[in-house]
């Protein structure tokens, strides 16, 4: 699960207060919960907590709220159920990317000497969490290709950050093949 130090602001916390929002329902009818997310966040006041309920440990979005000011933590409370609760804050830290070797097993190879990754069968957000540790790792050189199940939208601001992007090459019924190239 998670061994996140939780904030000073998390020890006063009572729930019953927090913003609430459940994206579990969103995400199991295939739909993208973010534009309703980013509108509850900014309903709140510097004093507010949002509290989302969702069936993973939401790190992209987590690392972009960071981007924008704001403090999170997550709360395992089953492996498919996370609390995550956001707070306005100065100097909010990035929630740290887990390691490769602690994610699901994927295919990943070379092809004419380009790595390729079949991401297709990691749960979200593993898929992104892999690009960004190979990146990190230079295990990729200057490009590579992953094959994913869906356009990879909250992964191309993360690689922006990072001076790299991403084009899909073919899109067919059974994902999408992506290429991630290192920017000059």
């Amino acid at each position: 699960m998670t061994g996140e130090m939780p904030p000073d602001w998390f020890a006063d916390l009572n729930e019953d207060d927090c913003m609430r929002m459940d994206v579990r329902p969103i995400l199991a009818r295939g739909d993208d919960p973010l534009e309703q997310i980013l509108a509850k966040v900014e309903l709140l006041a510097v004093q507010d907590i949002l509290l989302i309920e969702a069936p993973f440990d939401p790190l992209p979005l987590r690392r972009m709220l960071t981007g924008r000011g704001y403090a999170s933590h997550a709360v395992p409370l089953s492996p498919k159920h996370w609390q995550v609760f956001f707070k306005k804050q100065d100097g909010a830290k990035l929630p740290d990317l887990p390691n490769l070797s602690d994610l699901p097993a994927f295919p990943l190879y070379r092809q004419d000497g380009v790595l390729e990754m079949d991401l297709r069968g990691l749960e979200p957000p593993n898929p992104m969490i892999a690009i960004l540790k190979v990146i990190e790792s230079g295990k990729a050189g200057d490009k590579f290709i992953v094959r994913l199940m869906r356009n990879p939208v909250y992964l191309y601001p993360e690689l922006v950050e990072r001076n790299w992007q991403a084009q899909v090459l073919e899109e067919r019924d059974d994902g999408l093949r992506v290429e991630i190239t290192k920017r000059t």
